[in-house]
């Protein structure tokens, strides 16, 4: 503890303001690690992760959503027949309620004092047995990367401009990821 005291004495800073320091550290720490990807923190292998109710299927997501489109950019003056087709990045995902815990180890050797954390982390499972599943926080979006829109009046340019402020409104994405074009024929 002596030890500690003279390096207190020469970095100038008392023991609650080390403690502080040492607390915030940790803090940080504690952050950082816990969104590495751990052995621990992988869904057991029993546990059903997502059921089938909250599983929704890629293709008829985009359908729907393609549907949903076509049918809110037809309704735009000069805008005629309309075709719609979307890229998605990835389906509904389940985001799984976690618990963990900590402990730290503080060790001195002589002047040098380190610092050992070990965290665990584990899914929340509801449910017993073969009926078993991790409790879901919330659902995670599928995300949309592109919009391709074929349109009678693609060839206006204020068709096209509207179309364009439609899609990007509607979807929250950027105007670098709509294409318009006019249909043929």
């Amino acid at each position: 503890m002596e030890k500690v005291d003279t390096m207190l004495k020469k970095w100038k800073i008392s023991r609650w303001q080390a403690a502080l320091l040492l607390a915030g550290v940790l803090g940080l720490l504690l952050l950082a690690v816990s969104g590495l990807p751990f052995g621990g923190s992988r869904a057991p292998a029993n546990v059903n992760p997502a059921s089938e109710s909250i599983r929704v299927d890629l293709a008829d997501f985009e359908q729907q959503l393609e549907n949903r489109l076509e049918k809110l950019l037809g309704s735009i003056a000069g805008a005629g027949d309309v075709r719609v087709m979307l890229t998605i990045d990835a389906g509904n995902q389940p985001m799984f309620a976690t618990q963990g815990s900590s402990d730290t180890r503080i060790v001195q050797d002589g002047d040098r004092i380190e610092e050992h954390i070990n965290v665990r982390t584990e899914y929340v499972v509801i449910g017993q047995g073969a009926g078993q599943q991790g409790l879901v926080l919330r659902m995670i979006e599928p995300q949309v990367r592109g919009v391709a829109v074929i349109a009678q009046g693609g060839g206006d340019i204020l068709v096209r401009q509207a179309i364009v402020e439609a899609v990007t409104a509607v979807l929250g994405i950027g105007s670098n990821m709509v294409s318009v074009a006019q249909m043929s024929g």
